[in-house]
């Protein structure tokens, strides 16, 4: 894994990603990832090193997420007492309700207020993006709780020198936020405008705001990272980039 921030004009390298966000261990408890093209693994990477600072850090979602083994089932509030028990022998859990046989869903606000007060952090995915790297996000989206300290917009920079309509979800609202054509091709000025966007990434956010480009997979890429951040900077946003290889 890589994580790059930008300091002083220059693209330098990172430990971790808590310190790359400037995470706040005291003040900045409730966190939600919107966006796309790496919510899921940023979710969870963000989850082991707070794993590893002994904080206790609960995982889940305000939309959907994909199920797996690992989740902790809650369906009403006398579940509520078994994951109080589980978090105190593992301190990385992962909760929601169950939806389908590959979905997860939200507890709803009255049962997650429950689960918030038995964590140090609660990491919650607040949209969906079908898989892909770069969205605009619908009416209803996101959905970010008021109590949320700190909202992590993600977008993947392998969207860049593509077709909106090849790359995008909601293309139709990527389009009209950009001002091009579906057959037009994303640039990395567009990755700013949705980053700094209150219809883009920005949407519904009240609170701290860092912004994640992901798959930066090459280092020849990390020039062109340099211009991306140099604008974010001008926005007064302060992004990292990020690769999961």
């Amino acid at each position: 894994m890589k994580i790059y921030s930008y300091k002083k004009g220059s693209i330098i390298e990172e430990k971790n990603l808590i310190d790359a966000l400037d995470i706040d261990l005291k003040k900045d408890k409730i966190i939600t990832l919107v966006g796309a093209g790496g919510k899921t693994s940023t979710i969870f990477e963000l989850g082991k090193e707070l794993l590893g600072l002994n904080k206790k850090t609960i995982i889940t979602t305000t939309t959907h997420m994909g199920f797996d083994k690992d989740f902790i089932l809650v369906e009403e509030e006398s579940d509520i007492k078994r994951i109080e028990n589980i978090l105190n022998k593992n301190n990385l859990i992962k909760v929601a309700k169950k939806e389908s046989e590959y979905k997860v869903k939200s507890l709803g606000f009255d049962l997650l207020k429950k689960i918030i007060a038995l964590g140090n952090f609660i990491l919650i995915e607040g949209d969906g993006s079908k898989n892909l790297p770069l969205k605009v996000p619908k009416d209803n989206e996101p959905v970010i709780i008021k109590k949320t300290n700190l909202v992590i917009g993600i977008m993947g920079f392998d969207s860049i020198n593509k077709k909106i309509k090849d790359i995008c979800h909601r293309q139709e609202l990527v389009s009209k936020l950009l001002k091009k054509d579906l057959d037009e091709i994303i640039d990395y000025k567009d990755l700013v405008k949705i980053a700094q966007h209150e219809n883009g990434l920005k949407k519904n956010v009240n609170c701290k705001y860092k912004v994640i480009i992901n798959k930066v997979d090459k280092e020849e890429n990390l020039e062109l990272c340099k211009n991306i951040a140099n604008l974010c900077e001008r926005c007064n946003i302060d992004v990292i980039f990020t690769s999961y290889r």
